[in-house]
């Protein structure tokens, strides 16, 4: 199914839609590691965010709870380049596409990530919009530019994170 990022300057990233499939708003940003994948989405840090990771493979190895920064994933949305077709360690409980599902977080694959960076690095962070229908553009963009998180004390960023460091 196809998707898009809608970006608050007009921009737009075609993609294959992976994970939870929900439209949703939020703060787009980028991450630069060459690993642990399941570290960034369960750093509290990225609640609201939409991260694009610049790794072009991810979800080579799984879902280990043990390497889990923190109980739950926090990041809003994904946006990745190339997601792995088998998970492959021995210590993997289940693929990242069945825990994005279960955790109701969308995300698009076959993203031009490296373009979508580089307007990131150069514009800072943006606010976009992760949806399937891009039909009436106009009121994406208008709904882009009124979201801003809410609540992030209240809903549990500081109250229930359990961190394993």
């Amino acid at each position: 199914m196809k998707g898009y990022l809608v970006l608050e300057n007009g921009e737009i990233f075609e993609g294959e839609r992976i994970g939870y499939k929900k439209d949703t708003c939020l703060e787009v940003v980028f991450n630069t590691s060459m690993a642990g994948y399941l570290k960034i989405f369960t750093d509290p840090s990225y609640s609201s965010q939409g991260v694009v990771m610049t790794y072009p493979l991810i979800g080579n190895y799984g879902i280990i709870t043990d390497d889990m920064e923190s109980k739950k994933i926090w990041v809003s949305a994904i946006f990745i380049h190339e997601l792995a077709e088998v998970s492959s360690n021995f210590r993997r409980e289940k693929d990242l596409e069945e825990y994005l599902i279960e955790n109701e977080i969308p995300g698009l694959k076959n993203v031009n990530t490296r373009k979508l960076t580089k307007i990131l690095r150069n514009s800072g962070t943006m606010r976009g919009k992760i949806t399937s229908d891009i039909s009436d553009i106009d009121n994406i963009i208008k709904e882009i530019k009124e979201f801003k998180p809410k609540n992030l004390v209240r809903n549990g960023i500081y109250k229930k994170t359990i961190c394993r460091w």
